[in-house]
């Protein structure tokens, strides 16, 4: 008898234990978890603003490569420049700002908190866009080591604190610091290449541009609290193009290629 309330005790401290255990280590998960969520929205907060900036910018920039007004202007010799070294500056901005957010962000791919699984998920498109080298659509195409370096090299630090360098400071970067330059060659060569896929009647060439900026748009619309939407710069999606992994592509909504923007690349002829 004594043996069986002796084993029966040894079972319910047993199991007191393991239930205690248990709830110690839920406990120090949650802290865990809670600590880190908002060491993440921390984070977001902080460098939330220049990233969104940056990714309107640039989406600002697709839209009218792939519109085709902005390139009329490469056939004006004192725009052409511009043209070029611009949309160049504003590919380095947007990925100096990504290369700082995941220096200072690493831990946010393990929190649990969905809006940051949603941000990595937008970036980490916006990154596989840039790599796809299919061979219609190879303009534009940046490998992620080039595009880490180009982050890195647009990257500057002063008292301890990273930022992206300005258009004035790119600019003379870029015209005096061949090593610098090569850095953003391709995509130099890729607006003149655009061009004149456009001017032959091939608009599949901007396919890739036509993604990012779908999803540079989802990246705006999730770090954007009504800043930018809220001062009137609101900017639609262009039309859709095949493959796209963005949010509600209108690509899904209407056909390949809108009869309006088949005529706009004839036009241009």
């Amino acid at each position: 008898m004594v043996d069986v309330i002796s084993i029966v005790l040894a079972i319910v401290s047993l199991v007191g234990s393991l239930i205690s255990a248990g709830f110690t280590g839920w406990i120090s998960f949650y802290i865990e978890e809670h600590k880190r969520s908002a060491e993440s929205k921390a984070l977001t907060n902080k460098y939330r603003d220049p990233l969104t900036l940056s990714a309107f910018d640039l989406q600002s920039r697709l839209f009218g490569l792939v519109d085709g007004h902005l390139l009329v202007y490469l056939q004006n010799n004192s725009k052409r420049t511009l043209v070029k070294s611009y949309t160049a500056f504003l590919v380095g901005q947007y990925f100096s700002w990504v290369y700082i957010f995941r220096r200072q962000a690493q831990f946010l791919r393990f929190s649990t908190d969905s809006k940051n699984k949603e941000l990595n998920r937008i970036m980490d498109s916006i990154t596989k866009e840039f790599i796809d080298d299919t061979p219609r659509e190879k303009l534009f195409m940046l490998w992620k080591g080039q595009q880490m370096a180009i982050g890195e090299v647009m990257t500057l630090c002063e008292d301890g604190q990273l930022y992206c360098m300005g258009f004035a400071q790119f600019t003379k970067k870029y015209e005096d610091d061949e090593d610098f330059r090569q850095w953003f060659k391709s995509i130099d060569e890729d607006v003149l290449l655009l061009d004149q896929a456009l001017r032959e009647n091939n608009p599949e060439a901007a396919n890739k541009l036509r993604r990012l900026q779908h999803l540079l748009i989802d990246l705006v619309s999730l770090l954007d609290k009504g800043i930018i939407t809220s001062a009137g710069y609101a900017q639609p999606k262009v039309h859709g193009a095949q493959n796209c992994r963005c949010i509600d592509c209108p690509g899904k909504r209407a056909p390949y290629f809108s009869t309006t923007e088949k005529q706009a690349g004839q036009g241009q002829a």
